[in-house]
């Protein structure tokens, strides 16, 4: 047999048990203008349908809402004491739900989720850089999160690692 032939053998046995070996799934980094797109499509499905189906269709994490790594988040933000920046939905982390985040800070100290519902309801909406362990490296990064206000106390977001 020819050396060429036995290359190609080997090749195309490297290839056909390649389809068993088991990879952990790795999700596309969305992009600003992706999650800018799916932040307006978001705010255009509260505005449509009212919050409570979009709190639904925004936790359904296998829903339209998540693409990859960009998913939709939804707050309501009051001006009552101990209760001022609250998850309504979270598709990657439904254990956010009914959380007060006010105060959640960035490793740098920064309270992030104050100035996003700063930046949505009082400024019309854009981005907020921050620091944040990244999902997959489990490393600290820098983060940015687009958001928009939806209604007089409710604003939608979605987050990209850069």
């Amino acid at each position: 047999m020819s050396k060429s032939k036995i290359v190609v053998s080997v090749m195309m046995l490297i290839v056909c048990f390649m389809g068993f070996v088991s990879v952990p799934h790795i999700y596309a980094a969305g992009t600003a203008a992706e999650a800018e797109v799916l932040v307006k499509k978001a705010a255009l499905f509260v505005k449509a349908n009212g919050v409570d189906k979009a709190i639904q269709a925004f936790n359904n994490k296998d829903g339209e809402f998540v693409k990859d790594d960009l998913y939709v988040f939804m707050f309501r933000v009051s001006d009552k004491e101990g209760a001022r920046v609250v998850t309504l939905a979270h598709a990657v982390n439904p254990g956010l739900i009914g959380k007060d985040l006010y105060d959640l800070k960035d490793p740098n100290g920064k309270q992030f989720m104050a100035a996003m519902a700063q930046k949505a309801m009082k400024e019309n909406g854009g981005w907020v850089d921050y620091k944040w362990s990244h999902p997959q490296t489990k490393k600290i990064g820098n983060k940015s999160s687009y958001a928009l206000p939806v209604g007089p106390d409710v604003f939608v977001g979605c987050g990209i690692y850069k």
